[in-house]
This record gives C-alpha cells, sequence and structure tokens, in this order.
C-alpha cells in the first residue's frame, strides 16, 4: 500500500487502487469531478460533525475532533474528511497533511489495511480524552468547592454555562463517534486481520465509556447548577431578612409620625418636655428592636 501526499498544485492523474491519499480541502478539484461529485466535495470541504455516508461500494467519513487538543486561545480543532472503499483506496483530507501523514506512517508499518488504518486513526485521536475527561471532573470538583466561597454570583453563571457548552459539545462528539463505530459492527468483513478487530472491539467499549462520563459530568454540572441557585436564593434570603429588619423597626416610628402629623391638639403639645421625650421613646425602641434581632441572630 502507497502513501502519497498530493502537492498544492499537483493534480492525480493515476489510479487510486492500492493507495492512501492525502490532500487538502483546497485540491478537491484536483481528485474529484466537480459536477460529477459536488455532494462529495460539499461534504469533505465543509466538515462540521462525525458522520459516515454510503455511496454505492464507497463509503465518506468525516470526523470534527474538536476536542483533540486545547490552548490558552481555546480548543484546537482537528477535522478530518475520508473517501474510500476500505479496500483499494483511501483519499484523506485534512489541513495539517504533514501531522496526518507522521500518523498514518506509524501505523502502515503494522501491515494494516484501509479500514484497519482508519480505526487505529480513531483509537489514537481518542485514546487522551480519559485524561481530558478527567481534567474537566478536577476543575468541576474545584468549581464548586468555590461556589460555596464565591460572592459575584454573576461570574460563576458565566462559568456554568461555558462548561454546560463544552459538555454538550463533548455530547454530539461522542455520539457520532458511536454512530460510525455501529457502522462498522456490521461491516466486520472490511477488517482483514483478527488484530484489527480486536483494536476494533476496544474501540467499541471505550466510546461508550466516553459517552458515559459525559452523562456523569453533566449530571455533576447539574448539581452544581442547583447549588448555585440554592446560593442565590439564600443571598436573595438575606436582602429580604435585611429589609424585613429596617421594616420592623421603623413601622412604629412611622405610626408616631403619622400620629403627630395629624391636625389634631394633643394634650402633650403644652409640655415643655413632650419633643424630647418622643425622641428618647424612639431612640429606646431602635436600640430594643437591635439589641433583640442580634440575640435572635437576625443579622447572620
Amino acid at each position: 500500500m502507497k502513501l502519497q501526499v498530493l502537492e498544492n498544485d499537483e493534480v492525480l492523474k493515476d489510479k487510486w487502487n492500492n493507495k492512501i491519499i492525502i490532500i487538502s480541502k483546497s485540491q478537491l478539484a484536483n481528485v474529484f469531478d466537480a459536477k460529477q461529485n459536488k455532494e462529495i466535495i460539499d461534504s469533505l470541504k465543509y466538515i462540521t460533525s462525525n458522520k459516515i455516508e454510503t455511496f454505492d461500494d464507497k463509503y465518506l467519513a468525516t470526523f470534527n475532533f474538536l476536542f483533540s487538543e486545547q490552548s490558552e486561545t481555546g480548543s484546537k480543532v482537528e477535522k478530518i474528511g475520508l473517501y474510500s472503499d476500505f479496500k483499494t483506496f483511501s483519499i484523506y483530507v485534512t489541513n495539517n497533511k504533514n501531522l496526518l501523514k507522521s500518523r498514518i506512517e506509524s501505523l502502515l508499518d503494522k501491515e494494516l489495511d484501509h479500514s484497519g488504518i482508519l480505526i487505529n486513526l480513531i483509537a489514537e485521536l481518542t485514546e487522551n480524552d480519559y485524561i481530558k475527561l478527567e481534567n474537566v471532573e478536577n476543575e468541576l470538583n474545584e468549581f464548586a468547592d468555590r461556589l460555596i466561597k464565591e460572592k459575584d454570583l454573576e461570574s460563576c453563571t458565566k462559568k456554568i454555562s461555558s462548561y454546560r457548552r463544552i459538555l454538550i459539545k463533548y455530547k454530539h462528539h461522542y455520539e457520532q463517534l458511536t454512530y460510525i463505530v455501529d457502522f462498522f459492527s456490521t461491516h466486520l468483513d472490511l477488517f482483514s486481520s483478527k488484530e484489527e478487530q480486536k483494536q476494533y472491539i476496544v474501540l467499541s467499549k471505550r466510546i461508550p465509556k466516553l459517552y458515559n462520563e459525559i452523562l456523569y459530568l453533566r449530571e455533576v454540572l447539574s448539581q452544581l447548577r442547583e447549588s448555585y441557585q440554592s446560593q442565590v436564593e439564600i443571598k436573595q434570603n438575606n436582602l429580604m431578612k435585611i429589609f424585613t429588619i429596617i421594616t420592623a423597626i421603623f413601622m412604629p416610628l412611622q405610626l408616631i409620625v403619622g400620629w403627630y402629623g395629624m391636625n389634631l391638639i394633643m394634650p402633650e403639645f403644652k409640655w415643655a418636655f413632650a419633643y424630647p421625650v418622643v425622641i428618647a421613646v424612639c431612640t429606646v425602641f431602635i436600640v430594643l428592636t437591635i439589641i433583640v434581632f442580634y440575640k435572635k441572630k437576625w443579622f447572620k
């Protein structure tokens, strides 16, 4: 089996048989007829998800490894398209031809066929996903510890939304990979050796486990969201408690204000010490209510 990397201006004229050909998206017109193979070109040019389609005795698969590598600026997307009959030829489409070439070259040494190379490639691209999901779980646990002490609840909302988007992408990612793995479960004849079938069995068990891990992390995030909601409710209750205390203190004073605001001549108006006494009574009432609320721990 020969591996060929098509150069930028090179047009593929030779037959595809017994070849693995690596091209970029800009070279699709150099390999496929733009009129007859428009659907194939569009599928390989605009890769948005993991899927596999059948074209007569040919197969088209796309892989959107959104989580293959992470950096400070975000996730590095590694998109791979494949058009093959899994018996005589495979045409890979990628933005990083050198990276894919090195990966396939290492697999050619194992004397694998076309389907075996694809399965091993998927296995290689997902082998570190357990570690990535473990890191997400650790981040969620640390976030749960911070959530109890966090005062800026708005930042918590953004953080929870961010994790939610990440887990949804992971979920779709592994759901789609499951469909591809299921496809091979009904086409085991494409694997020419027992070693390839063993690798497929390993992969068919790994993807569901990764998917179940995502479901577990979503449950953890759901519990964090409930904990966050409890924190918000506690904060709102504390505010309502403060308003209740203020109302309880000043409502009797408003009664006195309303009482003396009436256009009535009261007997104490003629008493020289009436005004200071009213002030003293109001002050004593405020102090006593504050002491009572403090002893009942309403201020905590």
